[in-house]
C-alpha cells in the first residue's frame, strides 16, 4: 500500500499544535464522542493514553460579567429541545421535497409557540436561546439556513456511542502517528486525476507522476469532491455527484490563547468550559464556548470556536483582528477583573486550506442521510471511498472516518 498525501503532514483534519507549553491543542478534532466501545477509546487504552472526561457544568456568562441563573438556562434549554421535538413531529410524514431549512423551521415553531402560549421571554432568555442555537450550529458545522430540517440529525436513528465525551488531552495525532508506523506515505503528492477506464487504475499526481495500481481508496474531504479537485475518468455517475452535492461542507474555526496565568479560575471553579451569552443573534457564533485546555489546572490555555455566520465574519480578518475580537469578549465576560494579554495564540483557517476547505459534513436542505451511503459506494471494485462524509452512522467524527476506512479495507480484501 502506498499513501499519497497532498499535504506536508499526515492527519488531515486532525492537526495538533504542540507549541503551547505543556498542553496539546487540537486545531482540528480533539474530542471523543461517547467512549463505550468506541474504537478510538479502545486504541487509547491499548496505547496507555488517558482521556479526560468532560464535565457537565457550563456556566453561561453574560457580557458585563454576570453568571446567568442556571434555572434560566435550564428553562431555555427545555424550550430549545421542545422546538426540536416539534421539528421531529413535523417531519414524520414529509418527503424530501417538503424539506425546509432547519433555521426557518425553528423560527416558525418558535413564533407559533409565542403567539399561542402568550409567553413572553425576557431579553436575557432570548439571548440564552441564541446560545443554544449557536451550539446547534457548532454541531452542524453550518448556519441553520443551510441545514435540512428533515435530516439534520439523520444519524441519530442509528445507535450512537454511549458513555462519556472526553477530551483527548495528548491529541489524536498520537494515535495517528502510531497507526502510520511502517507505512509508505508520500507527502506533498496531491492527486489530480484517477483514470479507471483500463484494467488497472492510473493515478496522476500534481508533479506529473503516474502511479499504476489495481485499486485506489479516495479519502479526500467532501469539499474537494464538490470542487472537482480530482478528475475522474470515466466521470462519476450522476447519482454519486448528486449525493456529493446534497451534503454540505461545514466549517468551524478555532482560536486558542495562552495566558500568563489562569484569570478565570475563581469564577469558573474547575469546570471544563464556560459559555458566552451572545449580545444578539447575528453574533451568536462568535466565541460561544471557551474550553479550558488543561484539566490539571497548571497551564493557562483557553480554546474557543467560531461557528455559523460568524465564520464568514472572520474570514477576511487578520489573525490579530480575530484575537482582538476574542479578547474584547473575554474582557466583557470577566469585567470585574484584569484580563491579561495572551502570550501566544493561533486562529485556524480550515476553509482556506486548499486540501481540506472544511471541518465536517452536514445534510443540506433537500438532502438525506442516504447520500453518505451513495458516496461510499465503490466503482467497479476499483475505486473506493472513505472519510467522515461516507459514514452514514457516524459522520463528522474521527471515529466515523476511521470506521469508514475499516469498512473499505474489508471490501477491498474481499475482492
Amino acid at each position: 500500500v502506498i499513501i499519497l498525501e497532498a499535504k506536508d503532514r499526515i492527519g488531515g483534519r486532525v492537526w495538533d499544535d504542540k507549541t503551547f507549553k505543556g498542553v496539546t491543542v487540537g486545531r482540528g478534532a480533539q474530542i471523543v464522542n461517547g467512549c463505550v466501545n468506541n474504537p478510538m477509546a479502545l486504541m487509547c487504552e491499548q496505547l496507555g493514553i488517558k482521556m479526560h472526561k468532560l464535565g457537565e457544568k457550563c456556566d453561561l456568562i453574560q457580557e458585563g460579567g454576570r453568571i446567568t441563573d442556571p434555572t434560566i438556562d435550564k428553562r431555555m434549554d427545555f424550550h430549545f429541545n421542545a422546538i426540536l421535538d416539534v421539528v421531529s413531529e413535523w417531519r414524520k410524514d414529509k418527503t424530501q421535497h417538503h424539506d425546509v431549512p432547519l433555521g426557518e423551521k425553528i423560527h416558525e415553531i418558535y413564533k407559533a409557540f409565542i403567539q399561542e402560549s402568550g409567553i413572553q421571554f425576557s431579553e436575557l432568555e432570548e439571548k440564552v436561546l441564541q446560545f443554544h442555537l449557536s451550539n446547534l450550529e457548532y454541531a452542524c458545522g453550518s448556519n441553520l439556513s443551510q441545514v435540512s430540517a428533515r435530516s439534520w440529525d439523520h444519524n441519530e436513528f442509528f445507535a450512537q456511542f454511549a458513555g462519556d465525551h472526553t477530551l483527548l488531552t495528548v491529541g489524536y495525532s498520537t494515535v495517528i502517528d502510531k497507526l502510520a508506523e511502517g507505512l509508505d506515505i508520500r507527502l506533498n503528492f496531491p492527486v489530480q486525476s484517477i483514470d479507471y477506464s483500463g484494467e488497472e487504475v492510473q493515478v496522476t499526481t500534481a508533479d506529473g507522476t503516474v502511479w499504476t495500481t489495481q485499486k485506489v481508496l479516495v479519502t479526500v474531504p467532501l469539499a474537494l469532491l464538490q470542487n472537482n479537485a480530482i478528475h475522474f475518468n470515466p466521470p462519476l455517475l450522476e447519482k454519486k455527484i448528486k449525493a456529493i452535492n446534497s451534503l454540505g461542507a461545514g466549517v468551524i474555526e478555532k482560536i486558542a490563547l495562552q495566558f500568563p496565568y489562569r484569570f478565570w479560575d475563581s469564577k469558573i471553579q474547575g469546570a471544563d468550559f464556560f459559555g458566552h451569552v451572545p449580545p444578539n443573534s447575528s453574533q451568536r457564533g462568535l466565541f460561544s464556548v471557551f474550553y479550558d485546555m488543561d484539566p490539571e489546572g497548571k497551564q493557562s490555555i483557553l480554546m474557543s470556536v467560531v461557528t455559523g455566520d460568524a465564520v464568514t465574519t472572520i474570514q477576511n480578518l487578520e489573525d490579530k483582528q480575530v484575537l482582538q475580537q476574542c479578547m474584547t469578549v473575554l474582557r466583557e465576560l470577566f469585567k470585574e477583573q484584569e484580563v491579561p494579554d495572551p502570550v501566544k495564540f493561533f486562529v485556524t483557517r480550515w476553509s482556506k486550506d486548499p486540501w481540506l476547505q472544511m471541518a465536517y459534513s452536514f445534510v443540506k436542505t433537500g438532502g438525506t442521510g442516504e447520500a453518505y451511503d451513495i458516496i461510499a459506494e465503490d466503482i467497479q471494485g476499483k475505486v473506493f471511498f472513505a472519510g467522515e462524509a461516507t459514514n452514514r452512522h457516524f459522520p463528522q467524527t474521527v471515529t466515523g472516518a476511521y470506521l469508514s476506512g475499516v469498512r473499505e479495507a474489508s471490501k477491498i480484501a474481499a475482492f
